[in-house]
C-alpha cells in the first residue's frame, strides 16, 4: 500500500469518527454548554489532524499557510476547550474560576495573531528545514510548547483540586477517570516523542501514532460522557418534580384505573381505595369520571380540562380543575391527571355571588317585609308604561298602625307588619306586583285592568278578604284594617306621579268616610 492510502485509512478516515462524536454530542443535549465544548473539542481534533493530513499528502506546498492559519489555530482551540471541558466537569468546585474562560481562550490566540502581525511567515515556518529540526521559529515553537504544555497541567490541576473537594461519589468518579485518562494521553505523548528522538519511528509514523492515542482518548471522553451521564437526570427530576408537586398528579389508563399517584394526590384521595377515584370524582356535577373518560377516549381527544367535584365521607366538599394529557409512544393509552384544588376560589365565588344576590335583592326588596321597595316598584311601573301595558294601581294604607306601635311598642307593630306583608303575598295572583312604599303604606299593581269596569269582583274579593286575617299577639286578635284607593293606567293618567297622587285622594275618601274600605279614583 502506498503513503496515500496508508495515510488515508490511519489520519483521513479515522476523523470521520471526530465529526460523528461531535455531532451526536451536540445534538445529545444542545442546551448542555458541557456537551456543546465537548463537540467542540472534537471539531477541533478533526480539523486539526485534517489539516495534517492535507499538508503532508495532499497539498505539500502550502505547507506553511495550513500550519499557521489551520493546524495552530486548532491546536490552541484544542487545548483552550479542553481547559474549559475541565472546568465544567469540576463545577461546583470550579465555579470562581468559570469567569476565566473567555481569558483561557484569548490569551493563545492573542500570542498567534501578534506572532503573525510581527512576524515574516516564512521565519515563523521554514519549510526548507528538511533535517529532523523543527520547521517552526523557535521562539513560536517554545510559546506553542508552553501553551499546550501549561493547558495540560492546567486541566490535570483543575481535575485534581476538584476531585479532592468534591464529595458526590457520581461526579468523584467521573473526575477521576478524566484525569486517569489524561494521564494516559500524557504518556502516549511521551512514549511517542522518545521513539521519534531515538529514531525507531519516522515523523509520518509519529504523526499517525499521535493521532490514534488522540483518538483513543476522544473515544474514552465520549465514553465517559455516556457512562457517567453528563445530562441532568430527567428521571430523577422528574421524580422530584412528581413527589413535591403541589398539585396532585395521577397516572390512569384509559378505563380510570389508577396506575400511579404523587403524594399530594394521595392525601387528597385518603380513604379511597384507587379502583374507586374515578368513580367518586363528578364532571360538572353530571357525570362520573369514569364515563367521562370513556367519552374521552372515543372522542380521541389530546387534551381536556374539567371542573370536577369530590365529596368526602367526613362530607366535606372539595372543587377540582382537572386537567388532561395523553401520554403518547409508551405502547398503551395513558392519561396523566393534574388535579388543582380550587375550592377556597370556588367558595370565594359563591359568596361573591350570594353577596350581589343579597345586593340586589336589598336594592329591591323592603329590609323588614321582604317585599318590593319604592325603587323597584317605581322601576316596575315605568317598564309598564313604557310597554303602554294597562294595569291598575292600588294604594293601601293600614288604619289605626299608630295606635298599635303606641300600645304594644314598636316590635309588635313590626311583626303586624310582616303579618299585613305575608297575607298581601298568599293572596295575589302570578302577575301582579306587591309592594311597601314606607312606614304603613302599601302598593299593589295589577295587570291588565284598565277602569272600574274592570276591577272585577274577584280581585276586590282578594283584596277586601285581608280584612278576615286578624294579627294574633299571644291570644290577642289585633285586626287587619286598612284603607285603599285605585287608579287605572292610562284612563286617569300616563305618569306614576298622577297615578299614584289620583290614588292617594280615592284612599284618603275612603278615610273621610269610616276607613276600612276600596275606592276607585273618580275624578272623572
Amino acid at each position: 500500500m502506498n503513503d496515500l492510502f496508508i495515510d488515508f485509512l490511519t489520519i483521513l478516515l479515522p476523523t470521520y469518527f471526530f465529526f460523528y462524536m461531535a455531532i451526536t454530542l451536540f445534538d445529545r443535549n444542545k442546551n448542555s454548554s458541557l456537551n456543546r465544548v465537548a463537540a467542540l473539542l472534537m471539531l477541533s481534533f478533526l480539523f486539526y489532524f485534517l489539516g495534517e493530513y492535507i499538508k503532508t499528502s495532499l497539498l505539500p506546498q502550502y505547507q506553511m499557510q495550513i500550519v499557521l492559519y489551520g493546524s495552530a489555530p486548532m491546536l490552541l482551540l484544542m487545548i483552550s476547550s479542553l481547559v474549559h471541558l475541565c472546568l465544567l466537569v469540576g463545577s461546583p468546585v470550579t465555579l470562581p474560576m468559570q469567569r476565566m474562560i473567555k481569558w483561557i481562550y484569548a490569551a493563545p490566540f492573542t500570542t498567534l495573531i501578534i506572532m503573525l502581525l510581527c512576524k515574516d511567515h516564512t521565519v515563523l515556518f521554514n519549510s526548507n528545514i528538511t533535517d529532523g529540526r523543527s520547521p517552526l521559529d523557535p521562539l513560536f515553537l517554545l510559546l506553542t510548547l508552553m501553551y499546550v504544555g501549561g493547558y495540560i497541567l492546567l486541566s490535570v490541576v483543575i481535575l485534581a483540586v476538584s476531585l479532592y473537594r468534591t464529595r458526590e461519589a457520581k461526579r468523584r468518579g467521573l473526575l477521576g477517570s478524566l484525569l486517569l485518562s489524561l494521564f494516559a494521553l500524557f504518556a502516549w505523548f511521551v512514549i511517542v516523542t522518545m521513539l521519534l528522538v531515538m529514531k525507531f519511528i519516522t515523523s509520518r509514523e509519529s504523526m499517525v501514532l499521535y493521532f490514534i492515542g488522540y483518538l483513543l482518548w476522544a473515544v474514552a471522553l465520549r465514553h465517559l460522557i455516556g457512562k457517567h451521564d453528563f445530562l441532568p437526570d430527567y428521571r430523577k427530576l422528574f421524580h422530584i418534580l412528581f413527589e413535591s408537586a403541589p398539585t396532585a398528579i395521577l397516572l390512569l389508563d384509559k378505563k380510570g384505573g389508577v396506575r400511579e399517584m404523587n403524594p399530594r394526590a394521595k392525601q387528597l384521595f385518603v380513604g379511597y381505595p384507587s379502583q374507586r377515584i374515578s368513580e367518586v370524582l363528578m364532571v360538572d356535577e353530571t357525570m362520573s369520571l369514569k364515563d367521562r373518560l370513556a367519552l374521552f377516549i372515543v372522542e380521541r381527544g389530546k387534551e381536556a380540562r374539567w371542573e370536577i367535584s369530590l365529596t368526602h365521607s367526613d362530607t366535606s366538599h372539595l372543587d377540582l380543575i382537572a386537567g388532561l394529557d395523553v401520554l403518547e409512544e409508551t405502547g398503551e393509552e395513558l392519561l396523566v391527571m393534574h388535579l388543582t384544588d380550587i375550592t377556597s376560589l370556588k367558595e370565594a365565588e359563591r359568596r361573591l355571588m350570594e353577596s350581589e344576590q343579597n345586593y340586589k335583592y336589598l336594592a329591591h326588596h323592603d329590609a323588614l317585609t321582604g317585599l318590593y321597595n319604592r325603587a323597584a316598584i317605581q322601576e316596575q311601573l315605568h317598564r309598564m308604561i313604557r310597554a303602554q301595558e294597562p294595569f291598575a294601581l292600588v294604594l293601601i294604607d293600614l288604619d289605626n298602625f299608630k295606635l298599635i306601635n303606641d300600645t304594644y311598642g314598636h316590635l309588635v307593630g313590626d311583626h303586624y307588619l310582616k303579618h299585613i306583608a305575608a297575607l298581601m303575598k298568599d293572596h295575589t295572583i302570578p302577575g301582579e306586583f306587591v309592594g311597601r312604599l314606607g312606614g304603613d303604606e302599601f302598593i299593589q299593581i295589577i295587570p291588565g285592568i284598565d277602569d272600574a269596569a274592570d276591577f272585577n269582583q274577584e280581585a276586590y274579593n282578594r283584596i277586601t278578604s285581608l280584612f278576615k286575617h286578624p294579627y294574633d299577639l299571644e291570644g290577642t286578635a289585633l285586626p287587619v284594617t286598612f284603607s285603599a284607593g285605585v287608579s287605572f293606567y292610562p284612563k286617569h293618567a300616563a305618569d306614576i306621579t298622577d297615578l299614584l297622587w289620583k290614588a292617594d285622594e280615592a284612599m284618603y275618601t275612603v278615610k273621610r268616610r269610616g276607613k276600612n274600605e276600596i275606592s276607585v279614583y273618580a275624578g272623572y
